[in-house]
């Protein structure tokens, strides 16, 4: 008895090895592939990563969507994200672009997108038709902008507004006011945000990167703090990407750079990212709710 349950345990983590298997042979054959003009092959592939990445989410407890761009790939695969979560028992849809949920991602969508689309959020599959399926239902929403939004450019108006397009630490501050609202309607539901990763120096500034942690600190702290005395709720959570990959300045750490003008993580910042989400997960107990 005890074999099957060990058996029955290691099949999702088997699906994920092999998915991830098949992206990295697709990817590798690509630069031959498409001289030859054969990419058909590469596109089963790929379909056939999407069908086992699907098939491992039935055998998991937890549902969890991810809303992303390339950085947040990058950390699914290269930093071995997707595959670790499955080992504990949560399955992963992955929404990014290509997908309506997944499209905008900068601070000034957050609103408007919870607001509008929480219901395609919760249920959202990728392997669905119009990626949403009424009988699937994600238990944790985990969200993400990516490493421009890091460039906060001024403190802003007293009154921060948060559906404008300029970064300030004001306009972000009115965006999760905002999303109190939105999360305390779902207590059920989880709500992981994922700060924007840093900068590289050449697309930053000092000033700018001590912004967005300033920022960062508060919603760890204030806001999360806020929110629970407010409501008296418990299912709002914040991971701190940004200070997993910045250095003392808040710049992206050179070990984590692939050139000093692309601010995407490396496969080893992406790996540390990982470890320290397992460790958040841990010390929230959020794995196994």
């Amino acid at each position: 008895m005890l074999g099957e349950i060990e058996t029955m345990r290691l099949i999702p983590v088997l699906l994920v090895v092999l998915a991830v298997v098949l992206v990295a042979t697709a990817l590798l054959a690509y630069k031959y592939y498409r001289l030859s003009g054969h990419l058909d092959w590469i596109q089963t592939k790929l379909d056939q990563k999407d069908l086992l990445l699907n098939q491992t989410n039935q055998h998991c407890d937890q549902r969890l969507v991810f809303i992303h761009h390339s950085v947040g790939n990058n950390w699914l695969l290269e930093g071995e994200l997707w595959a670790n979560l499955v080992t504990l028992g949560i399955g992963v849809q992955s929404a990014s672009r290509g997908t309506e949920v997944g499209q905008d991602t900068d601070m000034n969508h957050w609103l408007a997108k919870f607001e509008n689309q929480s219901d395609d959020i919760i249920h959202f599959d990728a392997h669905a038709p119009g990626h949403r399926s009424d009988a699937y239902e994600n238990d944790i929403i985990m969200f993400k902008s990516c490493y421009p939004n890091s460039n906060i450019v001024s403190e802003g108006a007293e009154i921060g507004d948060p559906h404008s397009p300029e970064k300030t630490i004001s306009n972000y501050r009115a965006t999760f006011y905002g999303l109190q609202k939105v999360f305390a309607r779902y207590p059920e539901k989880i709500f992981i945000y994922v700060t924007a990763p840093p900068l590289v120096p050449s697309r930053t500034t000092t000033e700018n990167a001590d912004r967005a942690r300033t920022f960062n600190d508060w919603v760890k702290a204030e806001f999360v703090a806020g929110y629970g005395s407010e409501t008296g709720l418990n299912n709002i959570f914040v991971f701190d990407l940004f200070d997993v990959l910045a250095d003392s300045s808040g710049v992206l750490k050179n070990e984590y750079r692939r050139t000093e003008r692309d601010s995407h993580p490396n496969a080893r910042g992406s790996l540390a990212a990982t470890d320290a989400f397992l460790e958040f997960l841990r010390d929230n107990k959020i794995a196994g709710k």
